[in-house]
């Protein structure tokens, strides 16, 4: 069965449990789980009792200033809405492909915001990620105006959130969210560094008329893994093909501290010229950060990059209908089309990043690195 058809199963169970009893937020989380054997539990993640500060950067400076301009524009109830605490793992992971229906968000409701509070979380957004990023942004809450508004599984941009975890500060660690349907921007800021570990983009549909123009929105990235995959030898092919039809993603909401081995084409084995679409194919995800984070992490992505696979699930000749990974020691990135055998054009896909050495910031504020220290 796939995901549209239970999606619907999904619907009607809801449409009639909710014409008996009175369902929670918990309620439909739980149901969402159960029929699509997702973990919507909140991650384990002990955190540390106290955090040294840290040398600070202007890029973060620039993040905190208008950040702090945007929870000045709100009035109280809105900031009781975007406020947590830096402890709050239910938060933390609070986030899905699925529509606000299906699993219920916490964090401010664009809806609930006025036009000037909207301008000055799109310019918190500018600095976070990059024009590549702000763009996809863009892309994916054009494609979600296509749905039909409200209803039991609250499509619509209205149900994008926006939360902060912590107090932004350019010395102390806090993070930063926004998501919704097939949306998750998850920073953890401590200092000049960040993580943007996990982060799901993707989108459906995939087709959409914006400004005028016909856009695919995951061209970039598919085209540069088709591109990659076109290079490849057929010694390389081999290695690189792992199945014959696409599979679902390994990393998504709920596989905190999922280890996935690396599989495929392994990057020392790739040409020089082959090392450079591999790049490429990096870039087009991790382009969506800002500048600045950008060129931090790729640092460690092309120092790692002998020891980073390519691998390939599905047909090799149809843009944007195979599944495939990368996997090095710092980074896992997805792609994942679903539900699109036998149709013409793929229109919906599940694109995921991850750094397993420091999903959600762990490597700096988790418990586990507090060596010899006790719980008190």
């Amino acid at each position: 069965m796939d995901k549209f058809k239970k999606i619907q199963i999904v619907r009607l169970a809801l449409v009639g449990l909710v014409g008996s009893v009175i369902i929670t937020g918990c309620s439909f989380r739980s149901m969402t789980g159960f029929f699509f054997g997702v973990n919507v539990n909140p991650v384990e993640m002990p955190l540390k009792r106290s955090f040294e500060p840290r040398k600070t950067d202007q890029k973060t400076k620039e993040i905190v200033n208008i950040t702090h301009r945007f929870i000045d524009s709100l009035d109280a109830k809105q900031k009781q809405a975007l406020l947590y605490e830096l402890s709050d793992n239910a938060q933390r992971s609070n986030w899905s492909n699925f529509p606000e229906g299906m699993i219920p968000r916490g964090g401010l409701k664009l809806g609930e915001m006025t036009s000037k509070q909207r301008e000055l979380l799109d310019d918190v957004l500018a600095q976070v990620l990059s024009e590549k990023g702000v763009q996809n942004i863009e892309y994916q809450l054009a494609a979600e105006d296509t749905f039909e508004a409200g209803g039991m599984l609250k499509y619509g941009t209205d149900y994008f959130y926006v939360a902060i975890l912590g107090t932004p500060s350019e010395t102390q660690p806090w993070m930063f969210q926004f998501g919704g349907h097939h949306l998750a921007i998850n920073v953890t800021i401590y200092g000049a560094d960040a993580s943007f570990s996990p982060m799901l983009t993707g989108g459906q549909p995939l087709n959409i008329r914006y400004k005028n123009q016909d856009v695919f929105i995951t061209r970039d990235e598919t085209e540069a893994a088709q591109r990659l995959m076109s290079s490849l030898s057929g010694e390389q092919k081999a290695k690189a093909l792992r199945g014959e039809h696409a599979i679902d993603l390994l990393l998504g909401p709920g596989e905190y501290g999922t280890v996935v081995a690396p599989e495929g084409l392994k990057g020392s084995e790739l040409s020089k010229e082959q090392k450079r679409l591999l790049v490429q194919l990096i870039t087009t995800r991790l382009g969506f950060i800002n500048p600045d984070d950008f060129s931090s992490t790729m640092a460690t992505v092309l120092a790692e990059l002998d020891d980073t696979y390519f691998g390939w699930w599905g047909p090799t000749d149809k843009l944007g209908f195979a599944y495939f990974r990368v996997t090095g020691p710092s980074l896992v990135l997805e792609y994942s089309p679903q539900d699109d055998e036998g149709d013409a054009t793929t229109e919906h896909a599940h694109s995921m990043y991850r750094n397993p050495k420091n999903d959600y910031g762990v490597s700096w504020i988790g418990k586990q690195n507090e060596i010899g220290k006790k719980d008190d």
